[in-house]
Formats: structure tokens, sequence, C-alpha cells
């Protein structure tokens, strides 16, 4: 009920629904319904038709019974239009002329009809990539306003690295979702919007401890969401995959170090930064003049490859690694992918505990040697590179 009806007079058409309505509503009494009930039916017909709203509530003093009254003072605590206020006290008046007496309510009293709850929200979330960045979506509709659709990066390292808070119409939320966000190689999966308001608030709880400001529009985002809350302790994934279920196989463990043929793993690297240190003294290792047997050769570079990874994987690291693990076994599993998916949270239970000195992670192991590989090969091009080209240059 937004704008007052223009004029009084009521046409034919009108006045035949709002008879229709008084007979609904007499034929709900006469049943014994609640007022209560009687009001949430027919406030959704005067939503459609908020003309009938003065017609009807002059047409209801044809009911004189304590339950019209309790309807219209229902009705009267409900909303907020002058206009409709003044015409159900005009109605009140003639209903206690007619000797109707019904029971007052404090205006403390709760109203009973409560306006519509939001609507539920949905998410969509990425997948990981090997810095622990991904994107959350969230988007939730509101009458007759579209879309209101938060969009971010966030980092489980960095917190919040992109925030946008944004309107759009379903159609164009739809070609964003379609055209701009998906990949092949990083999907996008739904997900229930209070696990992806719980990753964002934990993104920029994360930003806060690191003294970074929170963007524009987050805490408008913020209390958009207040109402919402992921009651779970643990990663989504276990609402659907048990870790009795994936730990000690070790089949499935095994499998783990077969995922980086997998998209997005196969992007996956460790930190150029961190690696390079391991790769020196590998090169350093093959470059010696001291001349090793096969064997003890392979002995030197496993034991910098078992340095690197105690090195570089400390408890901290570990579990940050499981972490993204868990969160890639969902994506995998939105994805069809049950049996990887079961395979990567193998691998993620398994970094709980400290590496094996005899058979480390598979994952992590592969994802060690592949790094420190990609960075030989580089340097390796780059070497081959400098040698092709010439020292003089001609004129």
């Amino acid at each position: 009920m937004a704008k007052k009806p223009k004029g009084r007079k009521v046409d034919s058409i009108s006045r035949e629904k709002v008879d229709n309505i008084v007979h609904e509503i007499k034929t709900a009494q006469s049943q014994k319904v609640t007022p209560e009930e009687v009001l949430k039916r027919v406030s959704s017909c005067l939503e459609q038709e908020p003309a009938l709203t003065i017609p009807l509530i002059e047409a209801l003093s044809r009911i004189p019974n304590p339950e019209t009254a309790q309807f219209l003072t229902g009705m009267m605590a409900s909303i907020k239009e002058k206009w409709a206020i003044k015409s159900i006290k005009r109605t009140l008046y003639k209903l206690r002329q007619k000797g109707v007496r019904w029971e007052e309510k404090s205006p403390k009293d709760e109203s009973i009809l409560r306006p519509p709850k939001p609507a539920e929200p949905e998410g969509y979330l990425g997948a990981i990539d090997s810095t622990g960045s991904r994107i959350i979506v969230i988007a939730r509709s509101r009458p007759a306003r579209g879309l209101l659709v938060v969009f971010s990066i966030v980092n489980d390292l960095e917190g919040i690295q992109e925030f946008n808070l944004r309107e759009f119409s379903k159609k164009g939320f739809d070609e964003f979702m379609k055209n701009s966000l998906s990949s092949e190689d990083f999907p996008i999966v739904t997900t229930p919007a209070t696990y992806c308001i719980h990753l964002l608030r934990e993104a920029s709880s994360l930003s806060q401890r690191l003294s970074k400001p929170l963007p524009q529009g987050y805490h408008d985002a913020e209390n958009e969401f207040k109402d919402i809350t992921w009651d779970h302790p643990d990663p989504i994934i276990y609402q659907y995959i048990q870790e009795d279920e994936v730990k000690d196989r070790a089949y499935l463990l095994k499998e783990s170090g077969t995922l980086h043929k997998l998209t997005p793993f196969s992007a996956w690297f460790l930190n150029e930064q961190e690696v390079q240190e391991y790769v020196s003294s590998i090169k350093e290792a093959q470059e010696s003049r001291i001349v090793l047997t096969p064997d003890q050769k392979e002995a030197r570079l496993n034991s910098i490859y078992r340095e690197a990874l105690e090195e570089l994987f400390p408890e901290e690291k570990r579990l940050l690694w499981k972490r993204r693990l868990e969160e890639m076994a969902y994506v995998l599993l939105k994805t069809d992918k049950e049996k990887e998916a079961r395979a990567t949270m193998s691998a993620a239970i398994d970094l709980k505990n400290p590496f094996s000195p005899i058979d480390p992670n598979p994952f992590i192991w592969n994802l060690l040697l592949k790094s420190i590989y990609s960075l030989l090969e580089s340097d390796h091009k780059e070497k081959e590179k400098e040698q092709q080209t010439p020292l003089i240059v001609t004129p």
C-alpha cells in the first residue's frame, strides 16, 4: 500500500471484488479461522490491488462482530499509510456504535502481520589458485529492485583483495556469471550463501588482523546479511564427505599424487622465491666437479627435496594447504568429480600429521617437485637464450 488511491468512486468490477473478499472473510469467520490468518490471506490480495483497500475497510462495517474488529486492528498495526489508518478508525467507530466489543491490544504488542522475510540469498564459490585466492559471489533478490550482488576476491593469507557491491537485473546477473566469471580451468559452483558469507567474514577478520582497512561497501553488505550465520565448525565439504570415509585409505592418498594432472591443480605451483634457494642447491649439485656415482647424486638430490619439504611446510603451512584442499574437494564434488574429491580429502586429512619420512604426502610431494622442476626448466631456457644471443651487435 504505497500511494493513496485516487478518488472515492468505486466501479462495478472493484465493488464485485470487494464483495467477494467480504464474503470470503465471513466464510472464514464462520469456520473459526483466526483473524491473524484471515489478515494474511487478505493482505496478499490488497498488495496486488491497493485500490481495493479503502472500499474493503468501509465494507467491513457490514460484519459487526469482534473478529472483524480484531482483523481491522491487526491491519492498522501492520501499515503506515495515514489515510488507511483513518479509514480503519472510522470503521471501528461504526462497529462500536453497533455494539461490537473486543479486546484492545497495547501498541507495544507485536503486529499480527509481520513484514515478509528477505529472500534467501544465492551463493557461488570459485576454485582456489595456488596463491590461495578465490572468487566469492553472493546475490539477494529485493522486491522491485533486482538483485543486490556482492562480488569479492579473497585470499587466505591477505584477506579481502577485491570487493564490489552492485545491483543487477536477473538477466544481467546471469550474463555476468556466464560470460565474465565462468572458466573451465577455474570453475565457479553454487554454494549455500550461508557458507559464502562465512568465508567472506573470515577474510574480513584476516584483513583486520593484518591492519588492512575493509573495502568500501563491506559494512553495507555485512548489514544486508546480518541475519545469516554458518552453524558448522568445519568446511562445507564435511557435509558431504565424512573424515572416516577417506582417512587411512592408502589407495586414495596415493591417487592424490595424480591430481596435478587435473585443472586447476595443474596450475598450482609453490612461490618461486620460496623454492629458489633449493633450486640453486640442486644446480650446484648438478654442476659440481666432484665425481659422484648416479646413486650418490640421486641421494644428494633427494636430501635437498626432503630438506625443502620440511622447511617449506611447517605445521602452520601444512594446515593452510589442508584447508585449501578441503575447499577444493567441494568444488570437485560439485563439478561431478567425486572420485577426485575423495582423493583430495584424503590428502587434506593426511596433512594434519607431520610428513612420513619414507612416504610423504603424495600431493604435496609432487607439488614441491613440479615447482622445482619448473624453475629449473625456466632457468635452463633462459641460459640457452643467453647463449644464443650474439655478444657483438652489428650495425
